[in-house]
């Protein structure tokens, strides 16, 4: 067995290039260690699992290297698209965009009672197109369009209810919850597993080239970049974090307590 935690619980695990590669190479090793019979993959911290792709990163995007950009995502979707054991989603906390597809990807989800699920890239002025391959895969077109275009979020229950995820574990019993579920797999006949698996990965890929998802990606990612909208709303969401943060901060400030404790006498 062998637990990877998204292990950035100050920016909510999100996802810049260098934790994208870290994972990827950690499903690699996975793969090719013999002795792991499942892999259970969950987020550091009690308030995420992962919260997508880092803004900060994002911010950055342009022209020159978006192409770059898109090209470490498809390798790193290409990790899990391509991992030929049991992987359990252990979803601790919030699971947006980049973190919603990673469980997606993986074969069972197992939710704490207060995560959430969230595809908001509609919010941040990009086009949704794995995401919405992933989501469609596992709910009707109609949901999977509703979802999305909304950029809204799903709490435990409904995402349990309509079939997104497998269980809902006690109140502080996630990873006991993920790791008998992950041992149960583990457990099967190793061959039938990997051949199962096996097949399950080329029925997605195969809907993946029929579907035209990589060329999509490319094209309308691109196109969005170059329109500059998703800089801009990414831009105006990173100012008003700073100054959401700057309030928070003066509000908190000894001279700003003590002014509020001579107000109160």
């Amino acid at each position: 067995m062998r637990r990877l935690t998204l292990n950035r619980p100050a920016r909510l695990n999100a996802l810049d290039a260098a934790l994208r590669r870290g994972l990827a190479e950690a499903l690699g090793a996975a793969a090719a260690d013999g002795g792991v019979r499942a892999v259970i993959i969950t987020g550091a911290g009690d308030r995420a699992f992962c919260a997508g792709q880092d803004l900060n990163e994002s911010e950055q995007l342009g022209d020159e290297n978006s192409a770059d950009w898109l090209e470490s995502w498809r390798s790193f979707f290409d990790a899990f698209a391509d991992f030929p054991k049991p992987l359990v989603a252990a979803v601790n906390g919030v699971a947006a965009g980049g973190g919603f597809e990673i469980a997606m990807l993986a074969h069972l989800r197992i939710a704490a009672p207060e995560a959430r699920f969230l595809m908001a890239e509609i919010n941040i002025g990009l086009p949704c197109i794995v995401g919405s391959f992933l989501v469609q895969q596992h709910l009707f077109f109609s949901r999977m369009v509703e979802i999305l275009l909304s950029g809204r979020s799903l709490d435990a229950r409904e995402a349990r209810e309509i079939g997104m995820v497998h269980r809902i574990a006690p109140r502080g019993r996630l990873e006991a919850t993920a790791l008998a579920a992950a041992e149960e797999l583990a457990a099967k006949p190793p061959v039938a597993m990997r051949l199962n698996i096996q097949r399950f990965n080329a029925l997605r890929r195969a809907s993946m080239t029929k579907l035209g998802v990589e060329e999509a990606l490319h094209r309308l990612h691109s196109e969005a970049l170059q329109s500059g909208e998703p800089q801009q709303v990414m831009a105006e969401f990173l100012a008003e974090r700073a100054r959401r943060r700057a309030r928070s901060e003066k509000a908190s400030s000894p001279r700003a307590a003590r002014a509020a404790s001579r107000k109160g006498a």
